[in-house]
């Protein structure tokens, strides 16, 4: 017996089996559950196998056939017993002869251990030895009772792998099947390619990327080929089912590590919500890596926190381990009052919302151009002289043309200069809300070849059978208007001071405090060029006219709005200079400096201010005491009786530390710098400033890089996602 089954221990530290025992009623009763680690061993009083629940019988057979047969202590005494005249006892050899036996000393009874489990009788004629050696050896029901005990213990005998049970070469070619396709799964996900195609039949000229890939892996390995050939039709692990049960499976693992790197510490949460194309809202959520997309039925607050709380549930993860707070600008997600953030900030104070600084100051700029009516206008206007030249190839080809003419006479006339990389054709693209810096880069355009879009615009209309015609000389009319013109370079003036902001913002590497400190002096500039720009932009914008022959209007006459008759101008007290200075170039920059100072405020400008402290640029010069002590506060779960001075003492000699040594000289960031503190070990001598750069990464930062981790989204707002499933 004991070269089939290994003795289970009897020390409950160390036994593997932990049931709880729920019923404690008389061993005769019908019993359910069971602590293994209760059984009775003294095979006289233990129950029998029938009391208890057929579901666990067979549990209970395996506990006993692990514990192995009971044999009393070394120096127990056996007791004799009278068989007529002769006095017997057990004999205590007996336990190397058999080792099937089980001793009562209770009942003073021999038992059989394989036999219990299936025949309870016991056996106490010991004048009879033989017996036992014909119970092994003669017994029928003895050897069925070894042969089931084995089968027992041997999930190779079991019914299900009866059911299943084939060759090894069969396994082995099942488990290359599955490695390949598990190969083409993983690739195509890498990639983040569609898998199934739209003819998947054997005759099809292209299968889809799934088959493809693994047609190639087969034309690359003969071996492949072979397994996956001679497979049956049903077993060549390429259907639409276990293409998605491998997805799924990636997913899941995937989703593991992400949570298993984050275990029980602190991490932020970005979210962004988008429809796909089958109309179902979606919501994405990121903890420093893609974690999942989310369907969820609306957009309201309630319903995206439940979505939140659910997956959170799902990994293990808990609202209070939430340190950062990233969403886009909308009001049901970055309300103070009842937006998404601020639930979670209530039950979570520490968890602060930082919205990327990028990202604001374009929704700034699109506030303002959907706020006032003459830069809605221009843009309006802008966007369908875009339409009119792109909707043709030919038009576009004149264009092209216009400008290399235009280049050529400048260069002879000598107003520009050549060289390579200078003069290159351009063209107007179409200035969108999602895409940063593109108002910018669209008037700018619009300015560099003015010269030729009115060329091509004179050209086209000269054909009055063109069906265009009247959008051709209604274009043509606005282009020519000083108020187009005035708009256009006062939008490219305020503009070009965002437009640095906006580039520098969008650097990966960016500092926190550089970025407040680029916002701060994007306000001044704008402000600057309120109190002191408009004699340069007046001469612009007469310089540009007088170019392009563009009529003028007397900056001391009074104001005429539109066509409205000469005899409406008498009435007016507004002359054309306080209108264009003050109702245009005043009222637009008032209106974007109130958006810049409404959306960069000053609520979390503390918080990054203390986490810009900790950067070791410069030899750790902005390193500041007092702002890191400010920044302990802000995060006082993570720092729980922890003294000030404590604090105040290890910040001291950290500093003082880390400017001495030289592997702390040449970093860049914060992950740099934590990376370092690691590899010297000096993540455990400070401890305090070590949870501190943690939390200022997981903050969701200034820059762009947190708006950038959505993009992923654009696999699945296509017609994919309604093909393959929401998930």
């Amino acid at each position: 017996m004991k070269k089939f089954f290994h003795v289970l221990s009897r020390d409950k530290s160390t036994s593997s089996v932990n049931l709880e025992a729920s019923e404690t009623q008389h061993p005769s009763e019908s019993i359910k559950v069971v602590d293994y680690e209760l059984l009775e061993i003294n095979p006289g009083i233990r129950p029998p196998i029938s009391s208890y629940h057929p579901d666990i019988q067979n549990e209970i057979r395996k506990a006993y056939l692990k514990i192995g047969c009971h044999q009393p202590p070394h120096n127990f005494v056996y007791p004799w017993s009278l068989k007529g005249n002769q006095r017997r006892r057990f004999g205590k050899n007996w336990f190397d002869l058999y080792d099937w036996i089980d001793y009562s000393e209770s009942k003073d009874l021999a038992f059989c251990l394989p036999c219990y489990h299936f025949v309870i009788e016991g056996f106490s004629d010991w004048k009879n030895s033989q017996r036992l050696a014909n119970h092994a050896t003669s017994s029928n029901s003895h050897v069925d009772c070894v042969h089931m005990s084995y089968a027992l213990m041997n999930p190779n005998q079991s019914i299900k792998v009866a059911f299943v049970n084939q060759t090894k070469q069969m396994n082995s070619e099942y488990r290359v099947r599955v490695n390949t396709s598990l190969i083409a799964t993983k690739f195509l996900l890498r990639c983040g390619m569609p898998f199934r195609g739209s003819d998947e039949s054997f005759n099809s000229l292209f299968k889809g990327p799934f088959i493809e890939l693994v047609d190639t892996l087969k034309e690359i390995n003969p071996e492949i080929a072979n397994v996956i050939d001679c497979a049956s039709g049903n077993n060549f692990m390429t259907a639409p089912t276990i293409q998605k049960d491998l997805a799924v499976a990636s997913a899941c693992e995937i989703t593991q590590q992400i949570v298993c790197d984050i275990a029980n510490d602190v991490f932020c949460v970005l979210i962004d919500e988008s429809s796909d194309v089958a109309g179902k809202e979606q919501m994405v959520v990121v903890k420093e890596r893609f974690l999942r997309i989310v369907s969820v039925k609306e957009t309201s607050v309630k319903s995206l926190k439940e979505a939140l709380e659910k997956l959170l549930s799902i990994n293990g993860l808990s609202l209070s381990s939430i340190r950062g707070q990233g969403y886009d600008g909308a009001s049901n997600i970055r309300g103070k009052f009842c937006g998404l953030r601020t639930l979670i900030q209530n039950e979570n104070p520490s968890a602060y919302y930082v919205h990327c600084f990028a990202h604001q100051l374009q929704l700034a700029l699109v506030a303002c151009a959907k706020t006032h009516k003459d830069v809605s206008g221009l843009f309006g206007k802008v966007n369908m002289l875009v339409n009119f030249i792109r909707s043709s190839n030919k038009r576009q080809e004149l264009l092209r043309d216009k400008q290399v003419s235009q280049f050529a006479k400048l260069i002879e006339e000598g107003q520009i200069e050549t060289g390579n990389g200078l003069n290159q054709e351009s063209s107007i693209a179409r200035a969108g809300d999602t895409r940063w810096g593109s108002h910018f880069r669209t008037l700018t355009s619009l300015m560099t070849i003015y010269g030729a879009i009115i060329e091509v615009l004179e050209e086209v209309g000269k054909d009055t059978s063109f069906k265009k015609y009247g959008e051709t000389m209604l274009l043509l009319d606005v282009l020519e208007s000083f108020d187009f013109i005035f708009m256009l370079y006062m939008m490219v003036e305020i503009l070009r001071f965002i437009n640095d902001l906006s580039v520098a913002l969008q650097k990966c590497d960016q500092n926190i405090l550089n970025a407040l400190s680029l916002v701060k002096a994007t306000k001044e500039e704008l402000q600057e060029m309120r109190n002191d720009g408009w004699e340069e932009l007046i001469s612009k914008v007469m310089e540009i006219c007088n170019k392009h022959d563009i009529d003028m209007p007397d900056l001391d006459a009074l104001y005429v709005q539109g066509k409205k008759p000469r005899r409406h101008a008498t009435t007016s007290s507004v002359s054309n200079l306080h209108h264009y200075k003050h109702d245009y170039l005043f009222s637009v920059l008032d209106l974007q400096l109130h958006e810049l100072n409404a959306r960069f405020d000053e609520e979390n400008t503390e918080l990054l201010q203390c986490v810009s402290c900790l950067s070791p640029s410069s030899s750790f010069e902005a390193f500041d005491v007092k702002k890191l002590l400010m920044m302990v506060e802000l995060y006082p779960n993570d720092f729980v009786d922890v003294p000030e001075v404590v604090v105040r003492h290890q910040l001291q000699n950290y500093v003082r530390n880390v400017r001495c040594d030289p592997k702390f000289a040449k970093l860049k960031g914060f992950s740099d710098l934590c990376a370092k503190l690691v590899e010297t070990k000096k993540c455990n001598t400070f401890d305090i400033v070590y949870r501190l750069l943690k939390l200022a990464l997981v903050l969701s930062v200034a820059t762009a890089s947190v708006e950038r981790v959505f993009s992923a989204m654009k696999f699945v707002k296509s017609q994919l996602c309604n093909k393959m499933g929401d998930q």
